[in-house]
Order: structure tokens, then C-alpha cells, then sequence
């Protein structure tokens, strides 16, 4: 594919953009929102779910677990669509949907009632599968509604709603978890319910329109497997993939670790302290006066905050731009927001490192989805926004089956704490074992004679927890490069093909 067109399309203002935009983008947008709402209201509790503490009601389970949990359950997200994509082109979105919305509202459901390892991961596959079916057909409505004269605008609206969802749900299911953690996951299974209605009622199925015409006898189920196969063929297509897997195995340590990461080392009393002052909440108040940390999720949720306020603006500066020239410069961006609060003890440096990260994704993420897009062939727009899903199933599994065991090793503050007690103070390796995470933090400070955020002080400075996000910034910064590469190979690609065609 070449980045530039024989024809330029119609330059259209922003409004005139917004106002070119069917019923059904509408629509999509809003199942996109609920559907987000759920999906991130329960991702970022899930982490903290999986690795708290007993006593707290977590399951106590490592990053290791958390890392298996997680990373199956996006191998069966991401790589799912590459099939379900195909299906929804031919059987009609409206029924993906349906199913899709299904399986979900159980998935979410049963995560409240689970206290096992098995059972948890059960409902983590049928989320998988869930979320699996449902992008595809939604996706590809939305690359109906767009085209080259408003598509930076419309998928920046798209992923503007996507953070709305991400944003409101994370508010949502961080407060009901504080209450009981079985009332955050109900609540994602039962907003579910809207989109069944909205779906059912409103959305026009695209789908239709993929049948060739005179095609009388529709393809069967081996015959459309066979056809999203050949996808594999477009060479440019899955270098472009490949390149971004890396790109997003750094990208996703932000959503499935950080929160971990700042609950067990970044003292947040600074944020509790200035969110008691301008909005004069008991609940704050309290927080700031006991030295009590803002959640974590909370924290992190400053990204979805970021991208509704500034995204449509970014959008509409990068549309200016194209669409490899924006990804490359957002990806550099991401990369140091990352690093910046990866490596920071103190809220509002996390803040402000998380804000940095969120331009870099305003920059990228969405051209992603619109390069894709526009790549696709009309008849094929659901199969390739389903293959789209590769670099999320590498970046984002690899980011859990390696980098969940590799935060246990370098960075994970209860792990930590057990070596410093066996092999620093000189403690029993049995007895050190037999704490449970509620436990070690307390017996780690006493046997220093100081307080827990001292001991915790002691520990970063002696193995640099830190170090784990240079890695993966590291590996970002490398995709990057590589995508600046791509652009090059792109542009002589065009240039032979003019000398050969001259």
C-alpha cells in the first residue's frame, strides 16, 4: 500500500467532518462505550485483584499467575478475530454482537463468584472469546462510516469514546471494589445488558453489503476460513503488524502493570492531599490525613482522562500528517511517558509521566486503526481490522507470560522483601515463606527497626524495582526505530514501482 493516493480526497473542516458521519457511527460509538466501560472498569481492577492480599480479599497470587491469566486471555482475544472477522463479513455483525454481549455478561459475572485459580481463568477465556467477537463486526461498522475525507476525525471520535468508556469505568468499579470486590464485577456483567438493547434496536448490519452481487449461494464456514487465510499474503501488511507487536508489548505494561507497580512503590499521599483540598471530601480528607495512598487504578485512569480532553485535537493535528509519520512520533512519545513513570515514587510525577504517555498514544493508536482501515478492501473490512489484532496478541501476551515472572524477579515488592529478609538480615528461608503477602512488608520492618514506607525505601534503593521499565521502554524504543525503517522501505517501494510503470 502506498501512503499517498492518485486522488487527494476533499480537505473538510472539522464540523463539516463530524457532520458527514451516519446514524450508525453514532451508534457504534455508543456499544463501543459501554462495551469499554465494562472491559477497562474490570482490566484494572483484575491485576490488583489477582496479586492482593487475602486479607484484603485478593486471591494472593503472583505476577506469575497474573501473567498466565492475562496473557491467555489475550492470545484468545487478539488472535480469535483473525477468524471471527471473516464470519461477521459473511453471517451479518448484528448476530456476532448478540453472541458476543453473551458470553461476556457471564464472563463478568462469573469473576464475582470465583475464589480459584481454575474458575478465574475460565471467566478471563470466555471474556477472551467474548471481546474476541465483538470487535470485529464493530470495527468494521465503523470502517463503513468513514472514508479518506474524514477517517482521521472519525477514528479519533472512536477512540475518544473508547477512553470515555475507559475512563467512567475504572471510577466506577475502583469504588465498588473498596466496598466488596464481587459488587465491580456484577456491575460490568449488567451495563452489558444496554448494548443488547441499542444493538438490537438500532445498529444498521454493514455485513449485508460484503455479498457480491449475484452471489446466490453464500460461502460456507471452510471456504470463508480459506479466504481469511489468504489475507497472509499482503506482505507490507504484516510486516506493518509485526513492527507494531513490539511497539505494543511495551504499550500494554502500562495497563496490566503499572497499577501493581504503584501500589506497591509510588506514594500517592501528595495527590490525596491536593484532591482533599479542591473538592473537600470526607473520603479525601481522611485519605490525605492518615497518609493514605489514591487507588491505583485511579492513578492510571489519568490516561483515559487525558485522551477525552485532548484527543479530537490531536486527531484533527495528525490528520494533517500522514498516517506512519504520526505512529512514529507517538510511539517515541509513549516511550518516554513510560520510562518517566516507571521510574518515579510520588503521585503526581507518575501523573504526569502517564499524561506524557497518553500524548504518544493520541499520536498512534489511533492511525493504527485507521492505516488498517483504509488499507482494507470494502468487502474485507472486518477480516482486516480482525488481523489488526496480531500485534495486540503478541505485544500484549508477551507483556504477560514475560513480563509478569520478570516483575516477580525484579520488581515485585513482597518478593523482594523475602530476599532482602533471607539474604540480607539472615531470617530462616521457612519461616520467610510462610508469611503471606499481609505479613512480610511488617516483618521486613520490624527486623529493620523502621516503618513500612522506610523499609520499602531500603528495597528500592537496593534492587532498583525501577529497572523493569527501562526493558520495556527499551523494547518500545526498538519497535520504533523499525517503524521508521518500514516508512523508508514504503516510500522506495512506491518509487520502483513508478520507474517500472514509467
Amino acid at each position: 500500500m502506498s501512503e499517498a493516493s492518485s486522488s487527494s480526497p476533499p480537505k473538510l473542516t472539522f464540523w463539516q467532518q463530524m457532520a458527514s458521519f451516519p446514524r450508525s457511527f453514532w451508534v457504534a460509538n455508543l456499544i463501543e462505550l459501554i462495551e469499554r466501560f465494562s472491559f477497562y472498569g474490570v482490566r484494572t481492577i483484575a491485576a490488583l485483584y489477582i496479586v492482593g492480599e487475602a486479607e484484603k480479599g485478593g486471591l494472593a497470587l503472583s505476577n506469575t499467575d497474573k501473567g498466565v491469566f492475562f496473557g491467555t486471555w489475550s492470545l484468545i482475544q487478539c488472535l480469535l478475530p483473525m477468524f471471527t472477522g471473516g464470519f461477521s463479513d459473511r453471517y451479518g455483525y448484528r448476530v456476532s454482537l448478540m453472541v458476543a454481549f453473551g458470553i461476556n455478561i457471564i464472563g463478568y459475572a462469573m469473576m464475582g463468584y470465583t475464589h480459584s485459580w481454575w474458575s478465574f481463568m475460565f471467566a478471563c477465556c470466555l471474556i477472551g472469546t467474548g471481546t474476541a467477537i465483538f470487535k470485529p463486526p464493530l470495527h468494521g461498522t465503523l470502517a463503513h462510516c468513514v472514508n479518506e475525507s474524514n477517517s482521521s476525525v472519525g477514528w479519533g471520535m472512536f477512540y475518544q469514546v473508547v477512553n470515555i468508556g475507559g475512563f467512567i469505568g475504572p471510577i466506577v468499579t475502583g469504588y465498588l471494589r473498596l466496598l466488596e470486590w464481587k459488587y465491580a464485577f456484577f456491575a460490568a456483567a449488567g451495563i452489558i445488558l444496554v448494548n443488547v438493547l441499542v444493538a438490537g434496536l438500532f445498529l444498521k448490519d454493514y455485513a449485508k453489503r460484503g455479498k457480491a452481487e449475484g452471489d446466490e449461494k453464500p460461502k460456507g464456514p471452510l471456504d470463508t476460513f480459506v479466504e481469511a487465510m489468504a489475507t497472509l499474503k499482503d506482505v507490507r501488511f504484516i510486516v506493518f503488524l509485526a513492527i507494531f507487536s513490539g511497539f505494543w508489548f511495551m504499550f500494554m505494561q502500562l495497563f496490566d502493570q503499572l497499577s501493581i507497580f504503584i501500589e506497591q512503590w509510588v506514594d500517592s499521599n501528595d495527590v490525596a492531599t491536593f484532591l482533599a483540598r479542591i473538592t473537600g471530601l470526607e473520603f479525601f480528607r481522611e485519605l490525605s490525613a492518615n497518609g493514605g495512598q489514591v487507588n491505583p487504578e485511579w492513578i492510571v485512569n489519568v490516561d483515559a482522562g487525558s485522551i477525552i480532553i485532548f484527543v479530537l485535537l490531536i486527531s484533527f493535528i495528525t490528520g494533517k500528517f500522514k498516517p506512519i509519520s504520526a505512529m512514529i512520533v507517538g510511539m517515541f512519545i509513549a516511550c518516554i511517558g513510560l520510562i518517566y513513570a516507571g521510574t518515579s515514587t510520588t503521585g503526581w510525577a507518575c501523573i504526569l509521566g502517564i499524561f506524557i504517555f497518553a500524548v504518544g498514544e493520541m499520536a498512534c493508536s489511533p492511525k493504527f486503526s485507521e492505516y488498517v482501515g483504509l488499507m482494507a478492501p470494502p468487502e474485507k473490512k472486518a477480516l482486516y481490522m480482525g488481523y489488526s489484532n496480531i500485534p495486540f496478541a503478541v505485544g500484549w501476551s508477551g507483556a504477560n507470560f514475560i513480563g509478569g515472572p520478570l516483575y516477580d524477579h525484579m520488581s515485585d515488592k513482597h518478593e523482594l522483601a523475602r530476599d532482602y529478609l533471607v539474604y540480607q538480615v539472615g531470617q530462616d528461608v521457612a519461616t520467610v515463606e510462610g508469611l503471606t503477602k499481609g505479613e512480610v512488608m511488617p516483618a521486613l520492618a520490624q527486623a529493620l527497626g523502621e516503618t513500612e514506607a522506610a523499609a520499602r525505601t531500603v528495597l528500592w534503593n537496593h534492587y532498583h524495582p525501577q529497572d523493569f521499565w527501562y526493558l520495556c521502554m527499551s523494547i518500545g524504543l526498538l519497535s520504533t526505530l523499525a517503524m521508521v525503517g518500514y516508512h523508508f522501505w514504503l516510500k522506495a517501494d512506491v518509487k520502483r514501482r513508478e520507474a517500472q510503470s514509467g
